[in-house]
């Protein structure tokens, strides 16, 4: 039979047959018998491959999404590859097999047009992050699609996005990414490498990531010194807004103090720290203002901020060692719990925050602070 251009209902007709005492024979056989597998082959290929009215389409797809529901994996999977590269095929017949274990859905996802961005939308909701991540690699796909892959927050999706080089990122998915990269240095790479990626973006991962990923930025995306401090996190310039610190607000004779031991020569971190411990809170928030020169309220709201960034930031920009700076992160718990158990995850970002930042930014944020 000539299977180029079967047009006639006599001839769809016909396959039709075929197809279904294919299906009955491949029910009974299932793949213990070859030459039902090859007859249900065939008759799948003419059926595909044949030009046919919607009346003949729409019957064809009742008889094929029926047999995907019986047939055996390796059919399926075989199915998919074939539909994968076709265009005028019922879109139902692709859902089913992109709605398929992911196997079977990888080549439909990663390949068939017939797919539009309402489809994929619907299958990033309903399905798990594998459906997602073949999804991240399609060549085609709009921008509500590349915004939802980005807001799944999976790894591995944003990876193989970002490795994408047929889709053009939203300013949303970068900025999204960009989140993300900030804890996974691989990720940041391949998506500075992208042509769609601005300036903007370049700077937010700045601080975040290594030296070679930093001298990758300054010198692909001419960043001078400036335009860096200015787009970093402004964390110790925020921080005049947010909770009421007058509970820590120091006495004049506290200020004093500890102006007095700085002229002496004695204000460093060892005083402030013993002043931690033996409870003197007041006393060392006087004592931190004057060491860095920041304003009373600047220097609770450091104290005060859950992350640690800010006492980070001042701690490298007067190059306190990491282990100073660790005791006086936990001994300020009370700034920021009121007694409660330190957050481990809080603390392991404060020291991650310490370890990134270069001492130059640090003194540069904090000079700003002051001058603000």
């Amino acid at each position: 039979m000539d299977t180029e251009r079967l047009s006639s209902p006599l001839e769809a007709s016909h396959v039709l047959m075929q197809l279904r005492e294919a299906k009955e024979l491949y029910t009974l056989a299932r793949d213990k018998n070859p030459a039902s597998r090859a007859k249900l082959a065939s008759s799948i290929s003419k059926l595909l491959e044949m030009e046919v009215s919607s009346r003949e389409s729409e019957m064809v797809a009742d008889v094929l999404v029926e047999l995907l529901q019986q047939a055996e994996r390796d059919i399926r999977f075989a199915l998919s590859e074939h539909l994968a590269v076709m265009e005028n095929i019922p879109l139902r017949l692709v859902l089913q097999l992109a709605n398929d274990e992911i196997d079977i859905a990888r080549p439909v996802l990663k390949e068939s047009r017939v797919l539009g961005d309402m489809d994929l939308i619907y299958i990033i909701k309903a399905k798990s992050p594998e459906y997602w991540r073949v999804i991240a690699t399609r060549k085609y796909m709009g921008d509500r699609v590349v915004d939802m892959l980005a807001d799944t927050g999976d790894y591995e999706t944003a990876l193989n996005l970002v490795e994408n080089v047929e889709v053009r990122l939203t300013e949303h998915a970068a900025v999204r990414i960009s989140d993300m990269a900030q804890n996974h240095e691989d990720l940041a790479l391949p998506l500075l490498r992208r042509e769609d990626i601005s300036k903007e973006i370049a700077s937010r991962l700045y601080e975040f990531v290594g030296e070679e990923v930093k001298q990758f930025i300054v010198q692909n995306y001419q960043l001078d010194s400036k335009q860096i401090i200015d787009t970093v996190d402004q964390t110790v310039l925020e921080f005049r807004e947010g909770k009421d610190t007058a509970e820590f607000k120091p006495e004049e004779h506290m200020l004093n103090a500890a102006r007095a031991f700085q002229q002496k020569g004695k204000l460093d971190t060892k005083l402030m720290i013993a002043t931690l411990r033996r409870g003197q809170f007041r006393s060392f928030v006087a004592q931190f203002a004057v060491y860095t020169n920041l304003d009373i309220k600047t220097t609770a709201q450091i104290l005060m901020q859950s992350h640690g960034q800010g006492l980070a930031i001042a701690c490298k920009a007067y190059e306190v060692s990491k282990e100073d700076f660790v005791s006086m992160f936990l001994l300020t718990n009370q700034f920021r719990n009121h007694g409660r158990m330190v957050n481990t995850q809080e603390m392991a970002k404060a020291v991650s925050y310490y370890n990134r930042i270069e001492v130059s930014v640090a003194q540069q944020i904090i000079r700003n602070s002051v001058m603000h």
